[in-house]
């Protein structure tokens, strides 16, 4: 597995100091957040200096996470073809940066509130995205979370069969499936098999009653805030041994975003905690032969 570091942690931060912090931290790659990195104004040229820059630290751009929610299910088809055409942009951008997967999702409602029609709705739409980043070699891949049509392991095969297309798969999320109350695991990276491309890693906790100090989010019945691995309540290393034990090669891309710590700091503390996850993972894999 090889590490990522999704370049919102930095938001504010110009992407040559991203680019700069990563590679000296020892990454392999970014997830590049458009909103933060790569706004839908950027121009060829700008995209062209961001590989360059990538390039000269040998740094990876496997990712676009383009923050374009479809919202499919409920959209007017004049917004959907809105939401297709700017996604062209990032099909011309992620060929230039040499990504070869855009992060795009379907948008809620959740599932227990969604009707058959929803879910062939937003297939119909996402089919269409996915031919359209097919056409530069590149991976459609929604991101499974909390409050979308995608937020469980059922709802992301649902979706993913109806659309019915190879070049389009699913990015685990432990985090947000904790959220969800889904099972983030050995079960999920199993269910999920070769549909699984991409894997998104931050700690949550969770409360019974809201923080004093904190600002936390909230999702049906929990209280929640992001935290530093291995401070939440979010056991990785199921899901990290079972992704080495099948041979995933992908990335992982380290996401979290917390209140009242240097996104520097936050970028070197995920790093560490997931390299000593990995040796771990690895030597329970051995001690098990």
């Amino acid at each position: 597995m090889k590490t990522a570091l999704f370049t919102g942690v930095l938001r504010d931060a110009a992407f040559g100091d991203v680019v700069r912090l990563a590679a000296e931290i020892g990454y392999d790659g970014l997830e590049i957040r458009a909103l933060s990195h790569l706004k839908p104004d950027s121009t060829v040229e700008e995209v062209k200096e961001m590989r360059r820059i990538a390039d000269h630290y040998g740094l990876a751009i496997p990712v676009i996470y383009s923050n374009i929610s479809g919202q499919y299910a409920k959209a007017t088809e004049a917004e959907a073809m809105q939401k297709l055409e700017l996604l062209k942009r990032y099909t011309e951008w992620a060929a230039e940066l040499g990504a070869t997967m855009v992060c795009h999702g379907p948008g809620g409602p959740a599932p227990g509130k969604a009707t058959g029609e929803d879910f062939d709705r937003a297939a119909y739409w996402l089919r269409q995205a996915a031919d359209i980043l097919w056409q530069g070699d590149i991976r459609l891949i929604m991101e499974i979370h909390h409050n979308g049509l995608v937020e469980t392991i059922d709802s992301t095969l649902k979706l993913l069969n109806a659309i019915d297309l190879s070049h389009v798969g699913a990015i685990l999320d432990p985090g947000n499936m904790a959220i969800a109350g889904e099972e983030y695991g050995a079960g999920a990276v199993a269910r999920l098999g070769t549909h699984l491309l991409h894997v998104h890693a931050k700690d949550v906790r969770f409360y019974e009653e809201p923080p004093v100090t904190r600002k936390a989010g909230t999702y049906g019945d929990k209280i929640f805030t992001v935290e530093l691995m291995g401070t939440g309540h979010v056991d990785h290393q199921p899901a990290y041994r079972a992704l080495l034990a099948s041979g995933y090669e992908g990335y992982v891309s380290l996401e979290a975003q917390v209140a009242d710590v240097r996104p520097e700091d936050i970028a070197r503390h995920e790093f560490r905690e997931l390299e000593l996850a990995m040796l771990k993972s690895k030597s329970e894999i051995d001690s098990s032969k």
